[in-house]
């Protein structure tokens, strides 16, 4: 998942100046630990945040900077060959099952346990990100500390002007508005699709506009995006008796539902877009929407509203709401020779100091006691304007307590590439979504080495993720989806 690398990491740094607090007591000096973590604008962030560390603990942090493509396979081999090479290490959601089932990381509940509670607060991360990030068979692998959970972005400036609405409703027979469905989703694609010397909110178009801005390229994104549809509809990708679930007619019909009624209405680079040329797209002023989105990019994305006359970017859950909930993670390694320093430093990390320094700067935290700060959000409404609308997600998410099965197999991570490879080429063509997926099957087939082993047992005796009907009265009535609306209603 390569959409960290458009994390703000110079302005993290210069948010992150605090002075860390050590969650147990004071080690001896000397001590070196090492941390393996994302190369790129990340490093800078990283090597700011170790330094401050190290000023206040006397504990040296190495960062060890690896390109994202590669961190994966390198943290492996280090911890296949037990070298202590890495003390923390840093895993995206779906590597979570396989670096905890394979010992690659320390169990933290002793851990956490034992730390400051004021330092931890433990309770306070959000309930769907402990889950997806940190928990593994009952046990505590790791903290979250960034959070990548999706949703959904538009321009209201389109949807609320009184032209468009009209003409949307004469159409497609509902009123023009958040789309609650994907199937909505699609009808909103079609309609705003523009082409030189049509009208657009009153205005002639220039240049071609198209109705929806999708990560469709051979990218570790376009599975989110058609996950998001399958699980919305109840389909999964891993069935509950192990098998796969992708050649299943329900999930067919949501990869058709994408390459057949979004990507023709996206723009004609679609299939070599990821997440940052979506938000390009938006900024150029190209699209109206985009599809299952993460909602980290908002401080990139309002950014529109500076760079086209007239924009506003609005944002929602994700249609249906079930999508990609989760956070990149922090663990410590098991051959780590330095474990309790190394532990001290993630719990600072991603403890409430530095989470809230972290999003003054425009991270996006997994601290709930952050994410409902309706004065911090006012305060920081370029950087924290999407918070209303992720706590939303995350609080569905844990209500519905709707995970699912992909998470809990322990080859979740090379399951991951696999969705890269066969997603992106029934996106692409070069195979169709039947064949793609047939293929996608046998890859899940063959990493599992026949049926997946689903680990979800601590989610409850027999469990199975069901879709539950996201609340949009409630979310509308609050103003999420517009950071003014939202800060006005906080005043009633």
């Amino acid at each position: 998942m390569i959409r960290k690398l458009a994390i703000l990491a110079l302005v993290f740094a210069l948010a992150l100046v605090i002075a860390p607090r050590p969650v147990t007591p004071a080690k001896a000096q000397d001590v070196t630990i090492t941390w393996a973590t994302i190369a790129g604008f990340y490093t800078d962030w990283a090597e700011e945040v170790a330094r401050q560390y190290e000023e206040s603990t006397g504990v040296n942090v190495e960062i060890i900077d690896i390109d994202f493509p590669s961190l994966y396979e390198n943290q492996v081999l280090e911890a296949v060959a037990d070298t202590g090479a890495y003390d923390i290490l840093t895993y995206d959601v779906g590597w979570k099952a396989e670096f905890s089932e394979s010992g690659y990381l320390l169990p933290l509940d002793d851990y956490i346990a034992n730390a400051d509670p004021a330092v931890i607060a433990f309770d306070d991360i959000s309930p769907a990100l402990t889950e997806t990030t940190s928990k593994w068979r009952g046990k505590t692998f790791g903290l979250p500390y960034y959070t990548f959970t999706m949703g959904y972005f538009y321009r209201c400036d389109l949807f609320e002007n009184p032209d468009e609405m009209v003409a949307f409703e004469a159409e497609y027979g509902y009123p023009l508005g958040i789309p609650q469905t994907y199937e909505q989703l699609a009808d909103i694609a079609e309609f705003f699709r523009r082409e030189p010397g049509e009208t657009l909110a009153g205005k002639t178009v220039e240049a071609d506009f198209y109705g929806i801005g999708l990560m469709a390229a051979r990218a570790p994104h376009v599975q989110d995006e058609i996950n998001s549809i399958a699980w919305s509809w109840g389909y999964k990708v891993i069935e509950d008796d192990g098998t796969p679930g992708v050649t299943s007619e329900g999930f067919l019909k949501a990869v058709n539902l994408y390459v057949n009624e979004l990507l023709p209405y996206a723009p004609p680079g679609a299939t070599s877009s990821a997440f940052d040329q979506v938000v390009a797209q938006m900024r150029q002023g190209l699209i109206a929407q985009t599809a299952a989105f993460y909602l980290d990019q908002y401080p990139n994305m309002v950014k529109t509203e500076e760079e086209v006359e007239g924009a506003r970017i609005c944002t929602a859950p994700a249609p249906g709401a079930h999508t990609w909930v989760g956070a990149f993670g922090l663990g410590v390694s098991s051959d780590s020779e330095h474990p309790q320093e190394a532990f001290d430093f993630v719990a600072w990390l991603a403890g409430p100091e530095a989470q809230r320094a972290f999003a003054a700067g425009g991270g996006s935290t997994s601290r709930v006691s952050i994410l409902t700060d309706a004065a911090f959000i006012a305060e920081h409404p370029l950087t924290a304007g999407h918070y209303p609308t992720l706590q939303f997600v995350l609080d569905h998410t844990a209500k519905s307590n709707f995970y699912p099965n992909y998470l809990f197999v322990p080859q979740g991570g090379k399951i991951y590439d696999e969705m890269t490879t066969w997603y992106s080429a029934a996106a692409s063509g070069d195979e169709s979504p039947e064949g793609a997926m047939e293929k996608m099957a046998e890859a899940i087939e063959r990493q599992c080495d026949g049926l997946c082993e689903i680990a979800n047992d601590a989610l409850g005796e027999n469990y199975t993720p069901v879709p539950m009907p996201f609340d949009y009265e409630t979310f509308l009535a609050s103003g999420a989806y517009d950071i003014d609306v939202w800060i006005a209603n906080q005043g009633n």
